[in-house]
């Protein structure tokens, strides 16, 4: 089931590209991808998410949990940064996104301690805003274009939600994502992939006919 979410958001993380970096107040602007052979080295204990290469000269790492974080897995990704760090020559701003809603009481360095080594910790539950979801909702009804920000919250919400209810929010998500594709209100279906991977990724471990759910074969036609 990680990897399934794991999944889902690195492709998040590619399509939506500066945007997605912009959505978690991150004040670093993306050249590139950053391809690099750390993780053949050892890719059972060193697997690196996604790293982008910025403008300012930093290597953003996204790592991306679904379960609570623990020690052992702070320990692993800054056992990464730094081995990225030298390979790289570069400084590396490691950014750790949790789906996991329940916070970690794990604290791996002290506030006296450098912040060289210090995560970016993100609960993705402080992002979700019921007003805005609302306002979407809102827009589909007057039949009024959404905005490239909109499409990204819209998608990533039903990851914002406890777990208890994020199926609940995938099928409504979907239904809106039907509805804007209908009714013509964003142009860029391209968009939509992450959502295909959600609904036929996350969604088939924890149903026994994810199509009930969603007309998966609907976005999968127009975005593969």
């Amino acid at each position: 089931m990680h990897q399934n979410v794991d999944k889902f958001f690195k492709v998040s993380a590619i399509l939506f590209g500066q945007l997605f970096v912009d959505f978690f107040g991150l004040n670093y602007h993306i050249i590139r991808l950053y391809r690099n052979e750390l993780n053949t080295f050892d890719g059972t204990s060193l697997f690196s998410d996604l790293v982008f290469e910025t403008r300012e000269g930093i290597l953003l790492n996204f790592e991306f949990q679904d379960i609570k974080l623990e020690e052992k897995h702070l320990k692993k990704y800054m056992e990464y940064k730094v081995r990225l760090q030298c390979q790289s020559g570069k400084k590396v701003v490691t950014v750790i996104i949790c789906t996991y809603h329940i916070k970690s009481d794990v604290y791996l360095f002290k506030e006296t301690e450098t912040s060289l080594l210090k995560p970016i910790i993100h609960y993705l539950l402080d992002s979700y805003d019921e007003v805005k979801y609302l306002s979407i909702k809102n827009k589909l009804i007057n039949n009024l274009k959404l905005s490239h920000q909109e499409i990204q919250f819209l998608i990533l919400s039903p990851f914002m939600v406890s777990k208890k209810f994020r199926l609940l929010k995938i099928r409504d998500v979907c239904d809106l994502i039907k509805e804007i594709r209908e009714k013509r209100l964003f142009d860029a279906d391209e968009m939509y992939l992450p959502l295909v991977l959600a609904i036929d990724q996350y969604v088939s471990v924890q149903l026994p006919r994810p199509i009930e759910v969603v007309d998966c074969e609907l976005f999968s036609q127009s975005t593969c």
